[in-house]
């Protein structure tokens, strides 16, 4: 059996956003706003996508109602389990998270594995990726920081970017680029990380796959397939989005590591 704070520390590395948990004792999050301030929106209209790749034009046609407001973040709920370690059963958390690609987000979460109780958070926020994590909110068992934790979170962020549909659409700094009839590249730069990601999407255009290349130190450190596999939907604001969400790193290969499973309980699109 692993030693608690060696398993904390996998956890942190491994984690889907990699920061679990709710504001600390101390009021929580310094310093971090990734809402953008309310302004007027300009609404969605079908025309925007004429010129996408077929997969994407079908992808945002499902994900946004017409005369929807262009949003630039959301605010999530979720709950959900987490496997910290491949021979070990996973733990259950509950999470909030704010998204606003390609700027910032924030996942905090609360976690717990028999009497053990974790709580944190992990950002991405001007051009920095950072991780706390504290055990029953008050012990620091993990705060990292560094150019490996930010290529990390910049590209997660980018692939999150499919549950902010709006930020997909043209005139946003996005590209797309046709792969297949059901699969298309949307390419995104996160501060100084380019990011490639490839979304599969059915007949009807709902996202069941989205895979990038992230940093990763499983084996090594370098850029490892991560892979989110997306099914069922929740709507909200106008917006259609995934409503369970399952990732972990290499799925289909021989080294796979399935850690994350959520389901989405609420959005609030800004």
């Amino acid at each position: 059996m692993l030693p608690l704070r060696t398993r904390l520390l996998s956890a942190a590395v491994l984690l889907w956003g990699a920061g679990c948990m709710a504001p600390e004792a101390d009021g929580g999050v310094e310093g971090t706003d990734p809402d953008p301030p309310t302004e007027a929106r300009e609404m969605f209209q079908p025309e925007m996508v004429d010129d996408l790749p077929e997969p994407a034009r079908r992808f945002l046609l499902r994900a946004i109602a017409p005369g929807t407001p262009l949003a630039t973040s959301v605010e999530l709920t979720m709950h959900g389990e987490l496997r910290l370690d491949p021979d070990r059963d996973p733990v259950p958390f509950v999470a909030e998270q704010t998204l606003a690609p390609p700027e910032a987000f924030l996942w905090e979460a609360r976690t717990r594995a028999g009497l053990v109780r974790i709580r944190g958070f992990d950002r991405y926020e001007a051009g920095e990726g950072e991780m706390r994590w504290k055990l029953w909110g008050l012990i620091p068992v993990v705060r990292a920081k560094g150019t490996d934790v930010t290529r990390s979170a910049a590209r997660r962020l980018a692939m999150e970017a499919v549950l902010v549909p709006s930020v997909l659409v043209p005139g946003g700094g996005v590209t797309w680029e046709e792969v297949d009839e059901n699969r298309a590249l949307f390419r995104m730069t996160v501060g100084e990380e380019p990011v490639e990601t490839m979304l599969e999407v059915d007949p009807e255009g709902r996202p069941v796959r989205a895979s990038a290349m992230r940093w990763s130190e499983r084996a090594g450190p370098g850029y490892e397939p991560f892979v989110v596999e997306l099914s069922g939907e929740l709507t909200a604001d106008g917006y259609t989005i995934p409503a369970q969400v399952s990732a972990g790193w290499s799925l289909g290969r021989e080294n796979a590591f399935r850690f994350f499973e959520a389901t989405l309980d609420g959005a609030i699109f800004r």
